[in-house]
């Protein structure tokens, strides 16, 4: 059974083990202003590596305490449930052994005097192992431990990822591998985690019959940094393996007032299946990589934290991608799992200050990454909503021959709600109430996506078996998966990326059809950019499809090369009855349109037999769909030339939507051409 946890419990019990003087937690804190100076300078609580409170430790040893002297301890009891272990000042070793370590009791404690120091020599792979619960380590440096590439995920402090620990004021450094692994209830807090080889903090565990095995972490009041030592990234191109703390497949956790930096990686990584995150009051800054990536994963929440500098290695090295501060990789909100810690079905991004990051938040989705496919990095893995979670051995590593032809994913995986529930989504992403700062001259930019907010999708269609393809995925991500940016602030050279990723300017990614930022200002604007056209570009140009034109009576109405004006396609409508007829935008109520002032322009000629005159009718609606006014724009002096249309027209007060109608007399087999129609924001 889940362990309850709460935002609001767990951040009165971090309060009362040393939060920030001052400082606002809870629902009141989110209504606190960015531009209002809770990040204009680091906090001194923070600076855990200069503050050494790993040497506050007790100067003797604690009533019933079993002492440990200085020096070599191999061969020393350390396995005692329940019993307290005071290290002496002094350098302590486990001897020369590759496994010698210690592997405590249930219970038990390890308090370290003021300069004791637990020395791995370069010898000792692990420091403390086992599966002991409850243990607590506190107030002792811990250094060398490790083998190099032996060490490779694997963790030097709690190595099997036991139960219950919480390790608290610790100088771990220079160990190979993970400084600390983080199991089911652990916490690590003011501790120094610095210049590990791969990570300051794991998190990873397998599952036990079904259920994750790592759930409610704590991870408050660090400092971590320079880890990655060992360059893993580059020792395994795209290994993935590298940073300030991984998390993998962690059902809530908490992780708030770290000071994260110059991190030879991402700073904090989420990645595969993590559920249930809350990330608050975070200062992360200077990392190679991405400040936070929270990757195939779902419901978080990433508020009143501080990205300075983030991703300027990333960015030039990979100029393909945008090397954000914040970057959603098919990771979204879903109200089918839990949400006590982020308290949210979404994925909240909130009251965040940035500046000067390679590029400010990306909510990416790569369309060939679901179960048990070839863009499926986390290749044994598969969404939470399918069973199994763990697809079992053989998995599908050598596309286009799957192996595994047995799971759910790939047999089923046409039909909903296997279409839905196997692969990852980015949906339900709100990004609001940010401040956004970029100085392109402070920051070495290269590449496209320097400076960008991006909302984009990329992939390729091939896989035969695959149901989705790329447009579908890019069209999901953009308009219909809940994902939105407002009421944020951006001062400096923003550019904001969609589709592809290719990069439209500020008034095109607030207007339709991407409609982002609402309330947001830009260098202290906060005026609705004007919209180019209403109309979406294949009803204005005809250009991709017929767009919403459609037959009303007595006429036809089609997308001809016959009828084009510019490019290679326009509208050809011709009279089937004598009299009276009609063609009209057929997606009532209409195009999203706001009040005011529009500029209205088109062309038109005959065709063979032509159309001798014809009406334009611009129907006005408000948001109840009623009819607020009918403006008519008459075709007349046709020929076989084309003829520009004009008319500058003023939308009524309450208008949401606009449509057209265009209707004449006429005999049968007269024929009119229309194209390139607009109906812009004068």
């Amino acid at each position: 059974m889940r362990h309850p946890v709460v935002v609001g419990a767990l951040l009165a019990v971090v309060a009362t083990a040393g939060l920030l003087a001052g400082q606002t937690t809870g629902a009141a804190a989110s209504a606190e202003s960015a531009s209002g100076g809770w990040y204009t300078e680091l906090p001194d609580a923070i600076r855990v590596c200069d503050n050494a409170t790993w040497q506050d430790g007790p100067e003797s040893a604690p009533e019933g305490a079993i002492v440990v002297p200085a020096g070599d301890n191999a061969g020393f009891d350390f396995g005692q449930s329940g019993k307290t272990y005071w290290f002496a000042p002094g350098v302590h070793t486990l001897g020369d052994g590759q496994y010698s370590q210690i592997t405590p009791g249930d219970g038990s404690t390890f308090l370290g005097a003021p300069g004791a120091v637990l020395d791995g020599m370069n010898k000792n792979v692990y420091a403390f192992t086992g599966h002991a619960s409850n243990v607590r380590i506190a107030y002792l440096e811990i250094r060398n431990f490790g083998r190099g590439a032996d060490n490779k995920n694997e963790g030097v402090i709690n190595h099997d990822a036991a139960s219950g620990w919480v390790m608290e004021h610790l100088y771990a450094h220079h160990n190979d591998g993970a400084a600390v692994f983080l199991g089911n209830a652990n916490t690590v807090r003011f501790s120094c985690l610095k210049d590990n080889g791969q990570y300051g903090a794991s998190a990873y565990r397998e599952e036990i019959e079904g259920e994750r095995a790592v759930k409610d972490l704590v991870v408050h009041n660090n400092e971590i940094a320079g880890n990655n030592q060992d360059d893993w990234e580059t020792r395994e191109q795209g290994c993935g393996c590298s940073g300030g703390v991984k998390f993998w497949d962690v059902e809530g956790a908490t992780v708030t007032q770290n000071y994260v930096h110059d991190n030879l990686g991402v700073g904090l990584w989420a990645d595969t299946n993590n559920v249930d995150f809350l990330f608050d009051r975070n200062w992360i800054e200077h990392n190679e990589s991405e400040g936070i990536w929270y990757e195939i994963s779902y419901n978080a929440t990433i508020t009143r934290n501080v990205f300075k500098k983030n991703g300027w290695v990333g960015g030039n090295d990979n100029q393909g991608s945008p090397s954000p501060a914040i970057y959603i990789s098919e990771s979204g909100g879903d109200a089918r799992l839990p949400s006590e810690v982020s308290g949210s079905t979404d994925l909240n991004i909130a009251d965040n200050y940035f500046e000067d990051n390679f590029s400010g938040v990306s909510i990416f989705e790569n369309a060939n990454r679901f179960c048990n496919s070839n863009g499926n990095t986390s290749k044994s893995y598969c969404t939470p909503f399918v069973s199994p979670t763990v697809i079992p051995e053989p998995h599908n590593t050598d596309y286009p021959n799957p192996i595994n032809d047995t799971h759910p994913c790939y047999t089923g995986i046409a039909n909903e709600p296997l279409r839905t529930d196997c692969r990852w989504h980015s949906r339900n992403v709100k990004v609001t109430g940010n401040e956004f700062r970029f100085e392109r001259s402070n920051v070495p930019c290269a590449g496209t996506y320097c400076g960008v907010q991006a909302l984009y999708a990329q992939g390729a269609d091939n896989m035969s078996w695959a149901p989705y393809t790329v447009t579908e995925i890019q069209q999901n991500v953009m308009f219909s998966a809940g994902n939105s940016f407002a009421d944020n602030t951006y001062i400096g050279d923003w550019k904001f990326a969609k589709g592809w990723g290719e990069t439209v300017t500020w008034d095109v990614w607030r207007a339709a059809p991407y409609n982002q930022d609402a309330g947001s200002t830009l260098n202290g604007s906060s005026e609705e950019p004007p919209t180019p056209n209403a109309l979406d570009t294949d009803t204005s140009t005809l250009e991709g499809s017929i767009g919403t034109w459609a037959a009303w009576y007595s006429a036809s109405a089609e997308r001809s090369a016959e009828a084009a004006h510019e490019g290679g396609y326009g509208l050809r409508v011709e009279v089937t009855e004598a009299h009276g007829w009609g063609v009209t935008t057929d997606n009532w109520p209409g195009f999203t349109a706001r009040q005011g002032g529009k500029q209205i322009g088109f062309w038109a000629r005959q065709g063979s037999p032509g159309v001798s005159a014809a009406t334009l009718s611009v129907l006005w609606r408000d948001s109840s769909e009623e009819l607020l006014r009918s403006d008519e724009i008459t075709l007349d002096g046709l020929s076989t030339s084309w003829k520009e249309f004009t008319a500058e027209l003023t939308a009524p007060a309450g208008t949401a939507t606009v449509a057209l109608e265009l209707t004449g007399d006429g005999d049968a087999g007269e024929v009119l051409h229309l194209d390139d129609i607009v109906i812009a924001d004068a």
